[in-house]
């Protein structure tokens, strides 16, 4: 099981990668929106790994969120459907969209978590 530490190093990781390439009009949305998620996903196991939780699966993570984490459940949710459109369907987020996601609902998932980028 990765320990907190690791998981809150790839978080970091990930929002370096993010601003790498980010502006709302990107054409890379669809990795923006999925790296931001990613990002989340890491946020989150470095929190479960405090309980000494692990996730193997997303549905598992949803289900932990929605019991320990309300407050950010339904930000947290709206990136996941964002990110699998994106990775599955081809969903390219819209520049308006992008800025709700990113640069709104990220920062409020690790605000809530008590995570600093």
């Amino acid at each position: 099981m990765p320990s907190e530490s690791l998981h809150l190093s790839q978080t970091r990781h990930n929002l370096a990668f993010l601003q790498s390439f980010y502006a709302p009009s990107t054409p890379y949305g669809d990795w923006a929106v999925t790296v931001a998620f990613y990002a989340a996903v890491h946020a989150l196991e470095a929190m479960l790994a405090r309980h000494r939780l692990h996730c193997q699966s997303h549905r598992e993570r949803r289900r932990y969120v929605r019991l320990m984490f309300p407050q950010i459940w339904a930000l947290y949710y709206r990136l996941d459907v964002f990110s699998r459109r994106a990775r599955y369907d081809g969903f390219h987020p819209p520049p308006t969209l992008l800025r709700q996601l990113i640069d709104r609902d990220l920062p409020a998932i690790l605000n809530q978590l008590g995570i600093t980028p």
